[in-house]
């Protein structure tokens, strides 16, 4: 089971649907299917800055965004799910983004990268950068 699927079957009661979503434009085929109200949907996004394209998704198909979470470090190999606030995005990143053990080539941009990434106005875009997303929404 991937972290992903682990965090799904935490997030949502098990048959939610599951959307991957490959563009928000009427030709992408992204189907969203027919929700009753209260019924919640995931969409899941491989690309970056996708966040106000998922919301915008949700919006227009009418569905109230309940949670958007960050799939680190990507959908195709995921490893973690961190929910996108500063604060668990500050936990995560100062809990596990070091340098690699054994690795000397790179170090010390690695090392300065670590630093920054521990500011609090920084750690708001990182979740932002990061090339896998997953918004929960439902249907009012």
């Amino acid at each position: 089971m991937s972290a992903l699927e682990a965090a799904l079957a935490l997030l949502v009661p098990k048959g939610t649907p599951v959307v991957h979503v490959h563009g928000t434009r009427p030709a992408s085929g992204t189907a969203i299917p027919h929700l009753s109200p209260g019924e919640q949907l995931v969409f899941l996004d491989g690309r970056r800055l996708s966040a106000r394209r998922l919301r915008r998704l949700a919006r227009d198909a009418g569905l109230v965004v309940d949670r958007e979470l960050v799939v680190l470090p990507d959908l195709g190999t995921p490893a973690f799910v961190v929910e996108d606030a500063v604060e668990s995005m500050g936990w995560f990143w100062n809990a596990f983004a070091t340098v690699p053990p054994g690795r000397s080539r790179g170090a010390l941009l690695i090392t300065a990268t670590t630093l920054l990434g521990r500011h609090r106005p920084l750690v708001g875009w990182v979740g932002r950068l990061v090339p896998g997303r997953m918004v929960i929404a439902h249907r009012p």
